[in-house]
């Protein structure tokens, strides 16, 4: 398997021919599924720890406590302030006594990608030498530790216990695999010298070995393949227990950084096509709608939320808890267990929602590298069930404290409206009203966030509707719409939908309406016009009795009229 290879011109007898339908194009993998791997690659841990001093420094003091093997041991972000000065420089010890490294909790994926930033910002020769050799060992610690099989334990050398599996649990191997493809692939840092390209070669090898394993260790029940467990058998493949209540199991919450990490895979095989698929089946499958989890009641009802357990059995969908005591505790029911257990554990979780979101996109992109995907036709623009006999565009906006967005798909028009992530943050639509009164509008949103998003309504200065909330749709490219009654004058009014969530709103597709008496943007209606704040412009204060009108394009009937009380008008100005 190789990744790295574009894929050949079509030729024909005169030479390159125009490509068609079925002529594959670069795989490009959903958005959602780039950033959660993006989120594998992160080492603010050490960054954060190294605040006020010498980062270079802080660095090569991180490279004295390397271990002789090439890996670090976790949790050490504070101890390199200073250079190791004797003792043990891991709390884990192999066999024989010695050091243990290890890729648990981004050990040694972390140091790396430090290591490679530095080498290429530092300008110290000294620092720069020391950065590339310590980079290099960690190389070679990764290189090293990986099984024949291709998986990569959690520890090397072997401590004589279950670290010495293959390790999934919190996505230790999947973080070593997305580093270990970044090198490969030059992916910055790692696209300067601090590698020779015979060892960037066998990083792609390993990285081939690597992807084969998590393939053929996939769980497979009545011949559907489902998803994986937290730990697997070096050899066998086979699921394996970790502590005592981590039972061999299927894991929704371990199998997550699996998925994520195959969709992201340049070269879509069908092998890891069929892998992602059956994936998400499972996870369709095993969705429980409006639930939640509570470790002190255990499943509970809530709206609009989803959840998965994190252990089910190999063979079969049923879920299960554990207490310390091992497999003779095991329960479906979650008061059997212990409170400890209960209270200091993660037992479920909304796991799948985010993969279910981005099935669609996932689709569409093996559609795109095929060449068979047909667009399909815009989404109706509904108000409830009927099509709105008038909307205004999310991206249609008079102002906002955001931006214009095209980036999550399913949205109608040209894209929608992203505010800040912040309280305070807004987005303003124009509409005229042939008449005052009270208009139920459709606002069409997407909310990926876990939790509710609020807003108010604002016509011009005046608050109209307060506490509005926009649920999570359980994705960015999931839309929802919500229906709000909004008290309009007569005229032209600015709607200004206001965050009142410290996370901003939700993003906005559309405004749609099905009254008749009510108009996207500014609109003569004719009869008497109020000049508000929005029309009406003072000049400077040595002429602060003075005003402006400024009419903008209009017709000839634009003007300053007088009505006086016998109800004749008069036109002061204005266009003839």
């Amino acid at each position: 398997m190789s990744v790295w290879k574009l894929p050949a011109p079509v030729m024909g007898a005169f030479g390159l021919m125009f490509a068609v339908s079925s002529y594959a194009a670069d795989y490009v993998p959903p958005a959602t599924a780039v950033s959660k791997v993006n989120s594998y690659r992160g080492y603010s841990e050490l960054t954060s720890a190294a605040s006020g001093m010498d980062i270079d420094q802080y660095a090569y003091n991180m490279t004295t406590w390397q271990i002789g093997n090439g890996g670090f041991y976790k949790a050490m972000a504070d101890k390199y302030k200073s250079a190791y000065s004797g003792g043990q420089k891991s709390e884990w010890r192999a066999k024989d006594g010695g050091d243990l490294g290890t890729i648990d909790n981004n050990a040694t994926i972390q140091e790396m990608r430090l290591l490679a930033v530095r080498y290429k910002e530092t300008t110290n020769g000294n620092y720069k030498a020391a950065f590339k050799t310590s980079f290099n060992k960690a190389v070679n610690f990764l290189l090293t530790m990986q099984r024949s099989k291709g998986g990569l334990p959690q520890v090397w050398p072997k401590r004589g216990n279950y670290s010495d599996q293959i390790t999934l649990n919190d996505n230790a191997m999947i973080r070593a695999m997305v580093t270990m493809m970044d090198i490969a692939n030059k992916t910055s840092p790692f696209d300067s010298d601090i590698i020779d390209d015979a060892t960037r070669a066998k990083m792609q090898g390993a990285m081939d070995k690597a992807i084969d394993y998590l393939l053929k260790a996939q769980i497979v029940n009545n011949g559907n393949l489902t998803v994986w467990c937290a730990q697997h058998d070096t050899n066998s493949l086979a699921p394996v227990g970790a502590r005592a209540y981590e039972l061999p199991s299927k894991s929704g919450n371990e199998s997550m950084g699996v998925v994520w990490f195959l969709m992201n895979w340049p070269e879509q095989t069908e092998a890891i096509q069929k892998a992602v698929k059956g994936a998400i089946s499972w996870y369709k499958k095993n969705k429980l709608k409006d639930k939640a989890f509570s470790k002190t009641a255990g499943v509970v009802d809530k709206a609009g939320s989803s959840l998965w357990f994190r252990f089910y059995e190999v063979n079969s969908d049923d879920y299960f808890f554990c207490d310390r005591d091992g497999a003779s505790t095991k329960t479906q029911d979650f008061m059997k267990i212990s409170e400890e257990r209960r209270t200091g554990y993660q037992w479920a979780g909304d796991y799948g929602s985010a993969i279910l979101s981005t099935e669609s996109a996932y689709l569409e992109a093996l559609e795109k590298m095929s060449g068979t995907y047909v667009p399909p036709p815009p989404p109706a623009v509904l108000c409830g069930s009927d099509t709105c006999k008038t909307f205004i565009d999310g991206v249609n906006f008079v102002d906002i404290k955001g931006a214009k967005e095209a980036t999550n798909t399913g949205f109608v028009g040209e894209g929608y409206a992203n505010v800040d992530n912040e309280t305070g943050s807004y987005v303003t639509y124009g509409v005229t009203a042939a008449k005052a009164g009270e208009y139920d509008l459709t606002i069409r949103f997407a909310n990926g966030g876990s939790s509710a998003r609020d807003y108010d309504i604002y016509v011009g200065d005046v608050l109209v509707v307060q506490g509005v909330s926009m649920g999570s749709t359980g994705g960015w490219t999931t839309w929802e719409a919500q229906t709000i009654k909004v008290p309009l004058e007569k005229g032209y009014s600015e709607l200004k939908f206001v965050s009142t969530s410290k996370d901003g709103m939700a993003n906005i597709d559309y405004v749609g309406w099905m009254s008749a008496d009510l108009y996207a943007g500014e609109k003569d209606i004719g009869g008497t016009t109020v000049i508000g704040t929005r029309a009406v412009q003072a000049v400077p204060a040595n002429a602060a009795a003075r005003y402006y009108v400024d009419f903008g394009s209009r017709d000839n009937a634009t003007g300053v009229y007088l009505k006086k009380a016998n109800g004749k008008i008069f036109r002061i100005n204005g266009a003839r």
